[in-house]
Protein backbone atom coordinates (compact mmCIF):
# COMPACT_ATOMS: atom_id res chain seq x y z
CA UNK A 1 0.00 0.00 0.00
CA UNK A 2 3.07 1.95 0.20
CA UNK A 3 3.22 2.37 -3.41
CA UNK A 4 2.73 5.90 -5.58
CA UNK A 5 0.60 3.80 -8.30
CA UNK A 6 -1.69 1.48 -5.59
CA UNK A 7 -2.21 5.25 -3.63
CA UNK A 8 -3.38 7.07 -7.14
CA UNK A 9 -5.31 4.09 -7.55
CA UNK A 10 -7.19 4.35 -4.13
CA UNK A 11 -7.70 8.13 -4.57
CA UNK A 12 -9.34 7.84 -7.91
CA UNK A 13 -11.40 4.86 -6.28
CA UNK A 14 -12.55 6.61 -3.53
CA UNK A 15 -13.36 9.89 -5.46
CA UNK A 16 -15.38 7.71 -7.53
CA UNK A 17 -17.29 6.17 -5.09
CA UNK A 18 -18.01 9.40 -3.33
CA UNK A 19 -19.20 11.11 -7.19
CA UNK A 20 -21.33 8.35 -8.29
CA UNK A 21 -22.67 7.32 -4.98
CA UNK A 22 -23.63 10.70 -3.83
CA UNK A 23 -25.28 11.72 -7.65
CA UNK A 24 -26.76 7.74 -7.63
CA UNK A 25 -28.76 8.70 -4.59
CA UNK A 26 -30.08 12.58 -5.36
CA UNK A 27 -31.10 11.03 -9.05
CA UNK A 28 -33.13 8.20 -7.41
CA UNK A 29 -34.84 10.48 -4.77
CA UNK A 30 -35.11 13.24 -7.26
CA UNK A 31 -36.63 10.72 -9.89
CA UNK A 32 -39.10 8.94 -7.18
CA UNK A 33 -40.49 12.21 -5.77
CA UNK A 34 -40.88 13.67 -9.11
CA UNK A 35 -42.84 10.27 -10.31
CA UNK A 36 -45.30 10.42 -7.20
CA UNK A 37 -45.78 14.07 -7.43
CA UNK A 38 -46.35 13.47 -11.21
CA UNK A 39 -48.79 10.26 -10.48
CA UNK A 40 -50.58 13.00 -7.67
CA UNK A 41 -51.06 15.42 -10.05
CA UNK A 42 -52.77 13.39 -12.69
CA UNK A 43 -54.57 11.16 -10.34
CA UNK A 44 -56.16 14.60 -8.79
CA UNK A 45 -56.72 15.66 -12.55
CA UNK A 46 -58.72 12.66 -13.37
CA UNK A 47 -60.35 11.64 -10.48
CA UNK A 48 -61.39 15.51 -9.90
CA UNK A 49 -62.58 16.75 -13.48
CA UNK A 50 -66.11 17.81 -12.13
CA UNK A 51 -65.04 19.52 -9.73
CA UNK A 52 -63.12 21.45 -11.39
CA UNK A 53 -64.87 21.98 -13.82
CA UNK A 54 -68.05 23.55 -10.94
CA UNK A 55 -65.29 25.53 -9.21
CA UNK A 56 -63.65 27.28 -12.41
CA UNK A 57 -67.82 27.83 -13.17
CA UNK A 58 -68.53 29.15 -9.73
CA UNK A 59 -65.34 31.82 -9.87
CA UNK A 60 -66.02 32.82 -13.77
CA UNK A 61 -70.27 33.85 -12.53
CA UNK A 62 -69.37 35.56 -9.48
CA UNK A 63 -65.94 36.28 -9.54
CA UNK A 64 -64.99 35.42 -6.23
CA UNK A 65 -64.58 32.25 -4.00
CA UNK A 66 -67.68 33.31 -1.69
CA UNK A 67 -69.85 29.61 -1.87
CA UNK A 68 -66.83 27.84 -2.91
CA UNK A 69 -67.31 25.88 0.96
CA UNK A 70 -70.71 24.53 -0.23
CA UNK A 71 -69.19 23.41 -2.82
CA UNK A 72 -66.68 21.09 -1.25
CA UNK A 73 -68.75 19.46 0.90
CA UNK A 74 -70.66 18.37 -1.54
CA UNK A 75 -68.08 16.79 -3.48
CA UNK A 76 -66.99 15.37 0.28
CA UNK A 77 -70.43 13.83 0.47
CA UNK A 78 -70.66 12.59 -2.96
CA UNK A 79 -73.56 14.36 -4.15
CA UNK A 80 -71.75 16.90 -6.47
CA UNK A 81 -68.58 16.24 -8.31
CA UNK A 82 -66.97 12.49 -8.51
CA UNK A 83 -70.54 11.00 -7.81
CA UNK A 84 -70.18 8.15 -9.93
CA UNK A 85 -66.89 8.26 -11.38
CA UNK A 86 -65.24 6.21 -9.09
CA UNK A 87 -63.20 8.27 -7.52
CA UNK A 88 -64.22 11.61 -6.29
CA UNK A 89 -66.85 11.22 -3.70
CA UNK A 90 -66.49 7.30 -3.40
CA UNK A 91 -64.67 7.56 -0.12
CA UNK A 92 -68.10 8.46 1.43
CA UNK A 93 -67.79 10.58 4.91
CA UNK A 94 -65.09 8.28 6.81
CA UNK A 95 -63.19 7.95 3.52
CA UNK A 96 -60.74 10.31 5.20
CA UNK A 97 -60.36 12.62 1.55
CA UNK A 98 -60.47 16.34 2.21
CA UNK A 99 -60.57 18.96 -0.64
CA UNK A 100 -58.51 22.29 -0.44
CA UNK A 101 -58.91 25.61 -2.07
CA UNK A 102 -56.18 27.88 -1.94
CA UNK A 103 -55.54 31.19 -3.54
CA UNK A 104 -53.12 32.14 -5.73
CA UNK A 105 -50.82 32.97 -2.75
CA UNK A 106 -51.14 29.39 -1.64
CA UNK A 107 -53.60 30.16 1.27
CA UNK A 108 -56.51 27.60 1.97
CA UNK A 109 -59.87 29.87 2.04
CA UNK A 110 -61.96 27.01 1.48
CA UNK A 111 -61.74 23.50 2.87
CA UNK A 112 -64.49 20.23 2.81
CA UNK A 113 -62.42 20.39 6.76
CA UNK A 114 -62.93 23.76 7.78
CA UNK A 115 -59.83 23.24 10.13
CA UNK A 116 -57.74 23.47 7.28
CA UNK A 117 -58.76 27.19 6.62
CA UNK A 118 -56.36 29.76 6.58
CA UNK A 119 -52.95 27.40 6.72
CA UNK A 120 -50.19 27.69 4.10
CA UNK A 121 -49.67 24.80 1.21
CA UNK A 122 -46.09 23.27 1.96
CA UNK A 123 -44.14 22.56 -1.05
CA UNK A 124 -45.60 18.92 -1.52
CA UNK A 125 -48.64 20.02 -1.62
CA UNK A 126 -48.06 23.06 -3.90
CA UNK A 127 -46.40 20.32 -6.48
CA UNK A 128 -49.60 17.95 -6.62
CA UNK A 129 -51.77 21.08 -6.06
CA UNK A 130 -54.27 21.66 -9.73
CA UNK A 131 -54.39 25.46 -11.31
CA UNK A 132 -57.89 26.53 -11.92
CA UNK A 133 -57.53 29.06 -14.48
CA UNK A 134 -60.58 31.37 -15.28
CA UNK A 135 -60.16 32.93 -18.91
CA UNK A 136 -56.25 32.35 -19.40
CA UNK A 137 -55.22 33.59 -15.75
CA UNK A 138 -54.85 30.90 -12.43
CA UNK A 139 -57.64 32.00 -9.88
CA UNK A 140 -56.78 29.26 -7.32
CA UNK A 141 -55.41 25.94 -7.03
CA UNK A 142 -57.47 22.69 -5.47
CA UNK A 143 -55.80 19.76 -3.75
CA UNK A 144 -57.14 16.84 -2.65
CA UNK A 145 -55.82 14.74 0.41
CA UNK A 146 -55.96 11.17 2.14
CA UNK A 147 -55.35 7.64 2.67
CA UNK A 148 -54.17 6.55 -0.91
CA UNK A 149 -54.09 9.28 -2.95
CA UNK A 150 -50.09 8.84 -3.18
CA UNK A 151 -50.35 5.16 -3.55
CA UNK A 152 -49.00 3.76 -6.34
CA UNK A 153 -50.19 1.05 -8.60
CA UNK A 154 -48.03 -2.06 -9.44
CA UNK A 155 -46.84 -1.14 -12.88
CA UNK A 156 -45.96 2.56 -11.60
CA UNK A 157 -43.61 0.95 -8.85
CA UNK A 158 -42.31 -1.29 -11.38
CA UNK A 159 -41.06 1.88 -13.34
CA UNK A 160 -39.38 3.08 -9.76
CA UNK A 161 -37.54 0.07 -9.36
CA UNK A 162 -36.56 -0.10 -13.05
CA UNK A 163 -35.04 3.73 -12.45
CA UNK A 164 -33.21 2.60 -9.19
CA UNK A 165 -31.88 -0.52 -10.66
CA UNK A 166 -30.42 0.76 -14.06
CA UNK A 167 -28.94 4.00 -11.67
CA UNK A 168 -27.55 1.14 -8.91
CA UNK A 169 -25.95 -0.59 -12.28
CA UNK A 170 -25.07 2.51 -13.97
CA UNK A 171 -22.96 3.45 -10.59
CA UNK A 172 -21.88 -0.41 -10.58
CA UNK A 173 -20.57 0.05 -14.52
CA UNK A 174 -19.17 4.19 -13.74
CA UNK A 175 -16.95 2.53 -10.46
CA UNK A 176 -15.59 -0.01 -12.61
CA UNK A 177 -14.71 2.19 -15.05
CA UNK A 178 -13.00 4.47 -12.66
CA UNK A 179 -11.15 1.63 -11.45
CA UNK A 180 -9.69 0.59 -14.79
CA UNK A 181 -8.75 4.46 -15.72
CA UNK A 182 -7.61 4.87 -12.10
CA UNK A 183 -4.89 1.88 -12.50
CA UNK A 184 -4.05 3.38 -16.29
CA UNK A 185 -3.58 6.97 -15.05
CA UNK A 186 -1.47 6.16 -11.75
CA UNK A 187 0.92 3.63 -13.95
CA UNK A 188 1.55 6.08 -16.40
CA UNK A 189 1.71 8.69 -13.68
CA UNK A 190 4.40 6.76 -12.09
CA UNK A 191 5.93 5.25 -14.71
CA UNK A 192 8.76 8.65 -15.06
CA UNK A 193 9.14 7.60 -11.70
CA UNK A 194 10.39 4.19 -12.51
CA UNK A 195 12.85 5.56 -14.74
CA UNK A 196 14.25 8.26 -12.73
CA UNK A 197 14.63 5.10 -9.85
CA UNK A 198 17.04 2.96 -12.45
CA UNK A 199 19.14 5.63 -13.06
CA UNK A 200 19.26 7.40 -9.72
CA UNK A 201 20.17 3.66 -9.03
CA UNK A 202 23.03 3.49 -11.55
CA UNK A 203 24.69 6.70 -10.22
CA UNK A 204 24.72 4.86 -6.68
CA UNK A 205 26.95 1.83 -9.01
CA UNK A 206 28.96 4.63 -10.23
CA UNK A 207 27.69 5.28 -13.83
CA UNK A 208 27.76 9.07 -13.78
CA UNK A 209 26.58 11.19 -16.36
CA UNK A 210 23.53 8.52 -17.13
CA UNK A 211 20.39 10.17 -18.31
CA UNK A 212 16.72 9.93 -17.49
CA UNK A 213 13.91 10.27 -20.18
CA UNK A 214 12.27 13.49 -20.41
CA UNK A 215 8.65 12.74 -20.27
CA UNK A 216 5.31 13.05 -18.16
CA UNK A 217 4.01 16.05 -16.78
CA UNK A 218 5.13 19.87 -16.25
CA UNK A 219 6.77 18.49 -13.13
CA UNK A 220 8.23 15.43 -14.07
CA UNK A 221 9.86 16.93 -16.58
CA UNK A 222 11.13 19.52 -14.42
CA UNK A 223 12.46 16.88 -12.21
CA UNK A 224 13.86 14.65 -14.81
CA UNK A 225 15.98 18.16 -16.15
CA UNK A 226 17.17 18.75 -12.55
CA UNK A 227 18.34 15.26 -12.57
CA UNK A 228 19.83 15.20 -15.61
CA UNK A 229 21.46 18.21 -15.09
CA UNK A 230 22.85 16.49 -11.88
CA UNK A 231 24.23 13.58 -13.18
CA UNK A 232 26.22 15.74 -15.88
CA UNK A 233 27.52 18.25 -13.19
CA UNK A 234 28.28 14.79 -11.20
CA UNK A 235 30.22 13.53 -14.19
CA UNK A 236 32.04 16.43 -14.87
CA UNK A 237 32.87 16.82 -11.49
CA UNK A 238 34.45 13.29 -11.41
CA UNK A 239 36.09 13.81 -14.40
CA UNK A 240 37.90 17.14 -12.93
CA UNK A 241 38.87 15.77 -9.98
CA UNK A 242 40.45 12.28 -11.71
CA UNK A 243 42.19 15.00 -13.74
CA UNK A 244 43.20 16.96 -11.51
CA UNK A 245 44.58 14.48 -9.18
CA UNK A 246 46.72 12.56 -12.54
CA UNK A 247 47.95 16.65 -12.88
CA UNK A 248 48.72 16.84 -9.45
CA UNK A 249 50.41 13.76 -9.65
CA UNK A 250 52.62 14.40 -12.61
CA UNK A 251 53.48 18.46 -11.32
CA UNK A 252 54.92 16.39 -7.79
CA UNK A 253 56.56 14.05 -9.73
CA UNK A 254 58.73 15.65 -11.47
CA UNK A 255 60.87 17.65 -9.20
CA UNK A 256 60.77 14.65 -6.71
CA UNK A 257 62.01 12.83 -9.60
CA UNK A 258 65.01 15.15 -10.20
CA UNK A 259 65.62 15.26 -6.29
CA UNK A 260 65.98 11.56 -6.25
CA UNK A 261 68.32 11.52 -9.58
CA UNK A 262 70.38 14.35 -8.07
CA UNK A 263 71.35 12.96 -5.03
CA UNK A 264 71.15 9.48 -6.29
CA UNK A 265 74.15 10.20 -8.37
CA UNK A 266 75.99 12.12 -5.56
CA UNK A 267 75.54 9.11 -3.30
CA UNK A 268 76.94 6.73 -6.12
CA UNK A 269 79.81 9.33 -6.78
CA UNK A 270 78.76 10.34 -10.08
CA UNK A 271 78.17 14.22 -9.01
CA UNK A 272 80.34 15.69 -6.65
CA UNK A 273 78.59 16.63 -3.26
CA UNK A 274 79.21 20.44 -3.49
CA UNK A 275 76.69 23.32 -3.20
CA UNK A 276 76.40 23.29 -7.48
CA UNK A 277 74.76 20.34 -7.26
CA UNK A 278 73.00 20.82 -4.29
CA UNK A 279 71.49 24.12 -5.70
CA UNK A 280 69.75 21.86 -8.06
CA UNK A 281 68.31 20.03 -5.67
CA UNK A 282 67.39 23.41 -3.65
CA UNK A 283 66.06 24.81 -6.30
CA UNK A 284 63.40 22.30 -6.78
CA UNK A 285 61.89 21.83 -3.44
CA UNK A 286 61.60 25.94 -4.26
CA UNK A 287 59.89 24.56 -6.76
CA UNK A 288 57.50 21.85 -5.16
CA UNK A 289 56.87 24.53 -2.34
CA UNK A 290 55.82 27.00 -4.77
CA UNK A 291 53.14 24.10 -6.34
CA UNK A 292 52.20 23.28 -2.90
CA UNK A 293 51.26 26.66 -1.54
CA UNK A 294 49.60 26.83 -5.35
CA UNK A 295 47.36 24.23 -4.55
CA UNK A 296 46.18 25.24 -1.22
CA UNK A 297 45.70 28.84 -2.63
CA UNK A 298 43.48 27.46 -4.68
CA UNK A 299 41.43 25.15 -3.09
CA UNK A 300 40.70 27.39 -0.11
CA UNK A 301 39.99 30.34 -2.51
CA UNK A 302 37.45 27.65 -4.42
CA UNK A 303 36.00 26.75 -1.26
CA UNK A 304 35.49 30.40 -0.11
CA UNK A 305 37.59 29.88 2.56
CA UNK A 306 40.23 32.25 1.46
CA UNK A 307 40.91 35.58 3.70
CA UNK A 308 40.46 38.84 2.04
CA UNK A 309 42.10 42.32 4.49
CA UNK A 310 39.69 44.24 2.17
CA UNK A 311 40.35 47.67 2.12
CA UNK A 312 39.85 51.07 -0.36
CA UNK A 313 42.33 51.24 -3.26
CA UNK A 314 43.03 53.75 -5.52
CA UNK A 315 43.30 51.72 -8.78
CA UNK A 316 45.74 54.51 -10.76
CA UNK A 317 48.18 54.29 -8.00
CA UNK A 318 48.08 50.64 -7.71
CA UNK A 319 48.62 49.89 -11.24
CA UNK A 320 51.56 52.62 -11.58
CA UNK A 321 53.02 50.33 -8.39
CA UNK A 322 52.46 47.06 -10.19
CA UNK A 323 53.93 48.29 -13.64
CA UNK A 324 57.01 49.95 -11.44
CA UNK A 325 57.24 46.39 -9.72
CA UNK A 326 57.85 44.75 -13.35
CA UNK A 327 59.76 46.92 -15.14
CA UNK A 328 62.88 45.39 -14.36
CA UNK A 329 61.88 42.24 -15.17
CA UNK A 330 60.04 43.41 -18.57
CA UNK A 331 63.29 45.02 -19.50
CA UNK A 332 65.47 42.09 -18.84
CA UNK A 333 63.32 40.27 -21.09
CA UNK A 334 63.85 43.20 -23.90
CA UNK A 335 59.91 43.77 -23.60
CA UNK A 336 58.76 47.30 -23.72
CA UNK A 337 56.04 47.68 -20.23
CA UNK A 338 53.61 50.31 -19.91
CA UNK A 339 50.54 51.73 -18.52
CA UNK A 340 46.89 53.49 -20.11
CA UNK A 341 45.10 54.61 -17.21
CA UNK A 342 41.74 56.22 -17.58
CA UNK A 343 41.47 59.85 -15.39
CA UNK A 344 39.57 59.94 -12.64
CA UNK A 345 38.91 56.50 -11.20
CA UNK A 346 36.71 55.95 -8.50
CA UNK A 347 37.85 53.93 -5.73
CA UNK A 348 37.89 49.91 -5.25
CA UNK A 349 37.31 47.75 -1.95
CA UNK A 350 40.15 44.72 -2.36
CA UNK A 351 42.70 42.94 -1.07
CA UNK A 352 46.24 44.49 -1.98
CA UNK A 353 48.36 41.80 -1.46
CA UNK A 354 45.80 39.46 -3.58
CA UNK A 355 45.45 42.02 -5.83
CA UNK A 356 49.14 42.02 -6.22
CA UNK A 357 48.78 38.04 -6.77
CA UNK A 358 46.25 38.88 -9.36
CA UNK A 359 48.53 41.23 -11.56
CA UNK A 360 51.40 39.23 -10.96
CA UNK A 361 50.38 36.17 -12.49
CA UNK A 362 48.82 38.02 -15.15
CA UNK A 363 52.15 39.47 -16.05
CA UNK A 364 54.22 36.66 -15.54
CA UNK A 365 52.03 34.78 -18.02
CA UNK A 366 52.25 37.90 -20.23
CA UNK A 367 55.96 37.79 -19.99
CA UNK A 368 56.38 34.05 -20.70
CA UNK A 369 54.31 34.61 -24.01
CA UNK A 370 55.67 37.53 -25.33
CA UNK A 371 59.28 37.78 -27.36
CA UNK A 372 61.99 39.96 -26.75
CA UNK A 373 60.97 43.19 -28.71
CA UNK A 374 57.62 42.78 -27.76
CA UNK A 375 55.35 44.66 -25.69
CA UNK A 376 52.79 44.51 -22.62
CA UNK A 377 50.38 47.24 -21.65
CA UNK A 378 48.77 47.35 -18.36
CA UNK A 379 44.80 49.20 -19.10
CA UNK A 380 42.67 50.94 -16.23
CA UNK A 381 39.29 52.35 -16.82
CA UNK A 382 35.72 52.89 -15.60
CA UNK A 383 33.11 50.79 -17.01
CA UNK A 384 29.43 51.11 -15.59
CA UNK A 385 29.78 50.45 -11.74
CA UNK A 386 33.06 48.76 -12.12
CA UNK A 387 36.76 49.44 -12.85
CA UNK A 388 38.33 47.57 -15.91
CA UNK A 389 42.00 46.38 -15.60
CA UNK A 390 43.20 44.63 -18.73
CA UNK A 391 46.47 43.20 -19.48
CA UNK A 392 47.83 42.92 -23.26
CA UNK A 393 50.82 41.39 -24.86
CA UNK A 394 51.77 41.19 -28.31
CA UNK A 395 52.62 37.58 -28.01
CA UNK A 396 51.37 34.75 -30.44
CA UNK A 397 47.68 34.88 -29.45
CA UNK A 398 45.83 31.69 -28.75
CA UNK A 399 42.78 29.72 -30.89
CA UNK A 400 39.65 29.64 -29.57
CA UNK A 401 40.09 26.02 -28.31
CA UNK A 402 43.10 26.85 -26.06
CA UNK A 403 41.39 30.43 -24.79
CA UNK A 404 38.31 28.19 -23.81
CA UNK A 405 41.03 25.81 -21.64
CA UNK A 406 43.62 28.76 -19.86
CA UNK A 407 42.12 28.85 -16.77
CA UNK A 408 41.94 25.08 -15.95
CA UNK A 409 44.11 24.21 -13.74
CA UNK A 410 47.79 22.95 -15.04
CA UNK A 411 46.26 24.17 -18.15
CA UNK A 412 49.67 25.14 -20.45
CA UNK A 413 49.74 26.33 -23.90
CA UNK A 414 53.34 25.68 -24.63
CA UNK A 415 54.51 22.74 -21.69
CA UNK A 416 58.05 22.54 -22.24
CA UNK A 417 58.53 26.37 -22.01
CA UNK A 418 56.47 27.04 -18.74
CA UNK A 419 58.44 24.17 -17.42
CA UNK A 420 61.55 25.11 -17.53
CA UNK A 421 60.41 28.70 -16.33
CA UNK A 422 59.06 27.21 -13.42
CA UNK A 423 55.37 27.13 -13.71
CA UNK A 424 53.31 25.68 -11.30
CA UNK A 425 50.50 25.79 -14.47
CA UNK A 426 48.08 27.22 -11.29
CA UNK A 427 48.61 30.63 -11.99
CA UNK A 428 45.38 31.99 -14.23
CA UNK A 429 43.53 29.43 -12.34
CA UNK A 430 43.95 31.01 -9.01
CA UNK A 431 43.56 34.60 -10.47
CA UNK A 432 40.10 33.42 -11.79
CA UNK A 433 39.29 32.45 -7.85
CA UNK A 434 40.75 35.48 -6.85
CA UNK A 435 39.11 37.97 -9.33
CA UNK A 436 35.58 35.96 -8.00
CA UNK A 437 36.11 36.54 -4.56
CA UNK A 438 36.15 40.31 -5.04
CA UNK A 439 33.07 40.53 -6.75
CA UNK A 440 34.26 40.54 -9.89
CA UNK A 441 34.90 38.73 -13.16
CA UNK A 442 37.91 37.81 -15.76
CA UNK A 443 38.02 36.69 -19.10
CA UNK A 444 40.30 36.37 -22.03
CA UNK A 445 40.05 37.90 -25.35
CA UNK A 446 42.90 35.81 -27.77
CA UNK A 447 43.62 35.43 -31.80
CA UNK A 448 46.70 33.71 -33.34
CA UNK A 449 48.92 36.24 -34.12
CA UNK A 450 47.23 39.38 -32.67
CA UNK A 451 48.29 38.80 -29.05
CA UNK A 452 46.40 38.12 -25.91
CA UNK A 453 44.52 40.51 -23.96
CA UNK A 454 43.13 39.04 -20.10
CA UNK A 455 40.30 41.43 -18.76
CA UNK A 456 38.69 41.72 -14.98
CA UNK A 457 36.42 43.77 -13.31
CA UNK A 458 36.28 44.81 -9.51
CA UNK A 459 32.91 46.90 -8.58
CA UNK A 460 33.56 50.19 -8.00
CA UNK A 461 33.13 51.39 -4.22
CA UNK A 462 31.64 54.66 -5.24
CA UNK A 463 31.04 56.35 -8.24
CA UNK A 464 32.73 59.56 -7.04
CA UNK A 465 36.10 59.61 -8.74
CA UNK A 466 39.66 60.70 -7.24
CA UNK A 467 41.47 63.45 -8.90
CA UNK A 468 44.87 62.34 -10.19
CA UNK A 469 47.56 64.38 -8.57
CA UNK A 470 50.50 62.87 -11.48
CA UNK A 471 48.68 64.19 -14.23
Amino acid sequence: MNRLWVRLTAAFLVVALVAVGSVAVVVNRTTASSFRSYIGQQTNANANAELLRQLQDHYASTGSWDGAQAILAQARSGRGAGQGQGHGGGTGAGGGTVFLLAGTNYTVIAASNEQHIGRALDEAERRQALAISVDGQTVGYLLREGAGVQALDSTQQRFLDDVSSALTLAAAGAIALALIMGLAFAWLLARPLRSLRQSATAIAQGRLGIQTPVVGTAEFRQVASAFNHMSSALAESEATRQRMTSDIAHELRSPVSVMRAQVEAMMDGVFPLNAEQLAIVYDQTLHLSRLVEDLRTLTRAEAGRLPLEMALLDPATFVQRVAADFAPLAHEESIALTTEIAPALPQIQADADRLRQIFANLLANALAHTPAGGNITIRADYRGSAVRFAVADSGPGLTAEQAAHVFERFYRTDDARQRDRGGSGLGLAITQELVRLHGGRIWIESAPGKGTVIIFEIPAKEARAIPRTDM
